[in-house]
């Protein structure tokens, strides 16, 4: 799963990065520490102008049926995301990328386990495959999302099974506006030489905690 993430970029990084219509511009602070039921910087196509924009909008998604907020998930198995009756219908027309910096994993075994992160090698922003919703309850409109996961690929799996789908620069058009049996295509692990893991501290298991040093190698922290 992807159960924390990191997006230190700042509005104008994001929008060179994700190539965002100028005017968008949600009320954003970087995050060292983005946990599940925040408000995160999201990419979305407008389904009118096509232009690409930036919105915030709370990581654990609510679909537009529920009768009220329930267990929110925070991420969508590649392999279901399709069919869930949970998620199928923003997979369908609702595709959206989750910037960020970094990702955070805890190895599997014995507790207190040990936190890594993740980022691409070549220092480039991750775009995280994500689906999102809006959910209407007594007129207000709560926007959502979930970031879809896939099986590790051989470069992450020593130390968890599962990472995000991370959408290669080429592919983005394609993840926005792809027929579903299409877009399936994307949603498998990246290739071993994407990203780079190192550990880190355990100050990043609180999600109170937050700044640039969550980041720092475990080693060179002391």
């Amino acid at each position: 799963m992807c159960g924390r993430f990191a997006n230190s970029l700042s509005l104008e990084r994001m929008r060179q990065a994700f190539h965002i219509a100028v005017g968008s511009a949600p009320d954003w602070l970087p995050s060292w520490n983005i946990a599940p039921r925040q408000p995160a910087a999201v990419v979305r196509r407008h389904p009118v102008s096509l232009d690409l924009r930036l919105d915030l909008l709370l990581w654990g998604l609510v679909p537009n049926w529920a009768h009220d907020m329930g267990r929110q998930p925070i991420n969508a198995r590649a392999e279901t995301v399709a069919t869930s009756g949970m998620f199928r219908a923003a997979f369908r027309s609702r595709r959206c990328l989750v910037p960020a910096t970094a990702y955070y994993e805890w190895q599997s075994g014995p507790s207190p386990r040990q936190p890594w992160a993740f980022a691409r090698c070549d220092g480039k922003p991750l775009a995280l495959a994500a689906i999102w919703e809006s959910w209407e309850y007594e007129g207000d409109i709560l926007r959502s999302f979930a970031i879809v996961t896939t099986q590790a690929n051989a470069a992450t799996r020593p130390i968890h099974d599962r990472m995000p789908v991370i959408i290669a620069e080429q592919d983005r058009d394609t993840w926005f506006s792809a027929p579903p049996a299409i877009a399936e295509g994307l949603l498998a692990p990246a290739p071993d030489d994407t990203v780079r893991a190192w550990r880190v501290g355990p100050r990043v298991n609180n999600a109170r905690q937050n700044g640039p040093e969550l980041l720092i190698p475990a080693d060179e922290a002391g």
